[in-house]
């Protein structure tokens, strides 16, 4: 008899529910996404936490340290996702709601952004979902929100940077029952989630991934992986003009035919995989947490109307836990058995605020070396008139003449679209 990942999911966490509630604990089930990072933190204790963040730089001497804690202990009190602790209850993985736990760490040298990087890469042991770093040299102060991807997704960045905006310097107090709300609301959103993905588990949902993927590759970096995977990635950054960009619907069918051919390139990759985040909306009412979902594209087809068309029936079932549509490739014995070879994101910048503190402006910039979850990732953000592009590949898995090949295939393959749709 079938049985969805989710349902059994939630079967188990609610065996256990009752009796944490009793000892006095308040503890939330965990989504699709969330269990996946569990999982893989827990295959690979050694390994460090994936970290999502944004840096801004400002000039030297600007921040202040104090009222940047100040400002983000009321950020973390109104987000519960930002107090969360993952660990697991007799087998089941779950997430406690626990108390603020947040921190300003201050460093310095001849280069901000080496110092803010060294400091990123060791995160402490104790340390609550969610830290800041200051950088400074004599030149800037630069901050770097970091978060455990755990409990972040990109659509709930700029959210914070908001509210830690508003917080930083005016000694804000947020009352109780501001809290209790955002409890409520961040539970809700947990459950809502939970429906999402058990509604999109069933067998027609299966049965369209299948298709989709019985003639899916292996992926090309998916055997002989070295154990110094988690290495720091290499970075490449291009900015490519809009002139005719008109939405997300446009945009993201290009990213993902221009991956796709940039990928199929050389023998035996997987398909092209992206995050989404079910049309959830960026914005000051939506509930900060890892509300993603990671979606296969694999069209019958090559070419940018084979990808838009097969993206387009894909959103239907967009909603499909990843671990389920794994879980089916290995039972239908296909080649294709869950490996992640190259990863898009696509960030609207226009959807996110710019770090302002005591009145100035920040410049919202980049830190190299992040170490990825996967051997390549593209990292799309874009406003009305400007893409950028960063391709991150871990030199351990791909080699580097390979990955800049990939990266400029990618980027000319988008500037080839976009100028002849001028």
């Amino acid at each position: 008899m079938y049985r969805s990942i989710t349902q059994t999911y939630r079967t188990r966490f609610e065996a256990v529910r009752d009796e944490l509630a009793g000892a006095g604990d308040d503890v939330l089930p965990l989504t699709g996404a969330q269990r996946r990072f569990h999982h893989a933190q827990c295959m690979q204790p050694e390994s460090r936490r994936t970290v999502v963040c944004l840096f801004a730089e400002f000039p030297a001497a600007t921040v202040s340290a104090e009222l940047l804690r100040r400002a983000a202990e009321a950020v973390v009190r109104r987000n519960p996702a930002l107090r969360s602790r993952v660990d697991s209850y007799a087998g089941v993985p779950l997430q406690r709601i626990v108390e603020v736990n947040v921190s300003v760490r201050e460093v310095s040298g001849h280069d901000a952004r080496k110092v803010v990087r060294a400091a990123l890469d060791e995160w402490p042991g104790d340390a609550g979902p969610f830290q800041l770093v200051l950088g400074r040299d004599t030149h800037t102060d630069l901050l770097a929100l970091a978060f455990d991807h755990i409990v972040c997704d990109e659509t709930s960045i700029g959210q914070v940077v908001a509210q830690l905006t508003e917080a930083y310097g005016a000694d804000v107090d947020v009352p109780d029952r501001v809290v209790v709300d955002g409890m409520d609301r961040y539970r809700d959103a947990i459950h809502t989630q939970l429906d999402r993905e058990l509604g999109a588990s069933g067998e027609e949902a299966l049965v369209h991934w299948l298709s989709r993927l019985r003639d899916a590759h292996t992926g090309r970096w998916a055997v002989g992986r070295r154990a110094d995977e988690g290495a720091a990635s290499r970075s490449d950054w291009r900015t490519v003009a809009l002139p005719t960009v008109r939405g997300r619907g446009q945009l993201f069918p290009t990213l993902l035919a221009s991956c796709r051919a940039a990928l199929v390139e050389h023998d035996d990759t997987a398909p092209v995989c992206y995050t989404w985040a079910g049309g959830r909306e960026a914005g000051p009412e939506s509930v900060m947490g890892c509300f993603i979902n990671t979606v296969v594209c694999c069209p019958p087809g090559d070419g940018f109307q084979a990808v838009q068309h097969a993206w387009w029936d894909d959103l239907e079932w967009a909603d499909t836990p990843f671990d389920e549509v794994v879980r089916a490739a290995r039972q239908a014995k296909l080649r294709w058995s869950g490996h992640l070879d190259l990863v898009l994101t696509l960030d609207d910048r226009s959807q996110r605020t710019i770090p302002v503190l005591g009145g100035v402006a920040g410049k919202e910039t980049y830190v190299p070396g992040m170490r990825v979850g996967a051997p390549m990732i593209v990292s799309a953000s874009y406003d009305r008139h400007e893409l950028n592009l960063r391709v991150d590949h871990n030199p351990a898995l791909v080699p580097d003449d390979m990955a800049d090949h990939i990266s400029g295939a990618i980027v000319d393959a988008v500037r080839k679209r976009f100028h002849a749709s001028a």
